[in-house]
């Protein structure tokens, strides 16, 4: 038991640092350690409860996680939940090269949270690479499209957001990039998800300058906040040697 739980800590702590075609592979192994401890545990467990009990609670513990990640309550609770996730997608379900970060703030009243994947650099060339190309759809991280709670209206870039959910995808250039607001979350990033369907609940799109700085290596997003200001920040995109801030204020309904 001891050793399957080490088995899942290493694992996620590996994912990360793995490259993309060993995440399956390890993915693999990691469930087989994650049956050995469900396992073991039941073994535990009946001897004081019975099995049916023991099974049940292991299906309960396991399933809790993914219930709290897969529901889509309103925005006053789901500020509170860990991220969401896309469970109708088989890469949900496994470990991530390119972890789930979430940052979360306040506009006034309002509570806001993002969720992101964060891909890393590994020595390639990314924004304007041949895997992040300027001209041309990006979700804005890895994984599920980057998406933003909020619990109050906002604007975004000059665009106006109810409360709840939306993504955030961006076109990248070499000087400015181009913001785009969805209320679609339920997709996976993967650009070509970007469907019709897709594209008809966009809210708006903006132009936005870019501006440049140390290397990061792996994607992170971090808030400015403006002097003498509680409604408005500056939500900065850096990866590489680039920076994006993207325009926040909480607008009265």
């Amino acid at each position: 038991m001891v050793l399957s739980g080490a088995v899942l800590l290493a694992g996620l702590w590996l994912a990360p640092r793995l490259s993309p075609r060993l995440i399956l592979p390890a993915s693999v192994l990691w469930y087989l350690a994650l049956a050995l401890l469900v396992s073991a545990g039941v073994r535990i467990v009946r001897s004081w409860t019975g099995p049916r009990i023991a099974w049940a609670l292991a299906l309960l513990l396991l399933l809790l996680p993914v219930g709290l990640c897969a529901i889509r309550p309103g925005p006053a609770l789901a500020v509170r939940l860990p991220c969401p996730r896309n469970y109708a997608w088989l890469p949900a379900w496994l470990p991530r090269s390119s972890p789930l970060a979430t940052l979360e703030f306040g506009l006034g009243e309002a509570r806001v949270k993002l969720c992101y994947g964060r891909p890393a650099a590994r020595g390639r060339r990314m924004l304007g690479g041949s895997r992040v190309p300027y001209g041309r759809l990006w979700r804005t991280g890895a994984n599920e499209p980057t998406t933003l709670i909020t619990t109050d209206s906002l604007e975004i870039a000059g665009i106006r957001v109810p409360p709840g959910r939306v993504s955030l995808y961006t076109i990248p250039g070499p000087e400015s990039w181009e913001l785009i607001v969805n209320a679609a979350t339920g997709q996976w990033g993967i650009e070509s998800e970007y469907s019709e369907a897709v594209r008809a609940r966009e809210l708006g799109r903006s132009i936005l300058p870019s501006d440049s700085g140390s290397l990061i290596e792996r994607m992170r997003f971090s808030v400015e906040k403006l002097p003498e200001d509680s409604v408005s920040v500056s939500l900065v995109l850096a990866w590489e040697t680039t920076r994006l801030r993207i325009p926040l204020r909480r607008v009265s309904r």
